[in-house]
C-alpha cells in the first residue's frame, strides 16, 4: 500500500440524472464508459481513474457520486454533459458539485435537511 504522499489526489463529483424513466446503475455505468471511450480515448480514460461509487447511487432520487483524479474533473464533467440517452430513455446529467471527500459529498449534496441533523 502506498503512503498518502505518493497516492494520487481524488475528487468526488456529485450528480443528478434527469430522465423520462428510472435509470439502472448498470445502464448508467455502460453509458458513461462508452462516452468516455468516444470522447477521451483509452489512454485518457485509464489515466482519469474514474469510478462510479455503487453504494452511493440512489436509484429513487437518481443521484450518485463519481470518483476521479483531481486533474481530470473537467474532462469528466465534459463527458457527462455529452450524454443524452441512458439505456433506452432520454436523459441528461446535472452536476451538483465537486468535493474532496466522500463525507462532504454526502453532507452537502446527498443528504436531505432532516437526515443531516439526525
Amino acid at each position: 500500500m502506498l503512503p498518502p504522499s505518493l497516492r494520487s489526489r481524488r475528487r468526488y463529483i456529485v450528480f443528478e440524472i434527469i430522465s423520462e424513466q428510472a435509470v439502472k446503475y448498470e445502464d448508467l455505468v455502460d453509458t458513461i464508459w462508452s462516452q468516455m471511450m468516444n470522447f477521451l480515448g483509452e489512454l485518457e480514460s485509464a489515466e482519469a481513474k474514474m469510478w462510479l461509487v455503487q453504494n452511493l447511487y440512489d436509484a429513487e432520487k437518481q443521484r450518485g457520486v463519481i470518483k476521479c483524479k483531481h486533474d481530470y474533473v473537467e474532462h469528466i464533467r465534459a463527458v457527462l454533459s455529452l450524454i443524452q440517452i441512458i439505456g433506452e430513455s432520454k436523459a441528461l446529467i446535472k452536476i451538483l458539485g465537486v468535493t474532496g471527500t466522500i463525507k462532504s459529498a454526502k453532507n452537502k449534496y446527498l443528504l436531505t435537511g432532516l437526515q443531516k441533523f439526525a
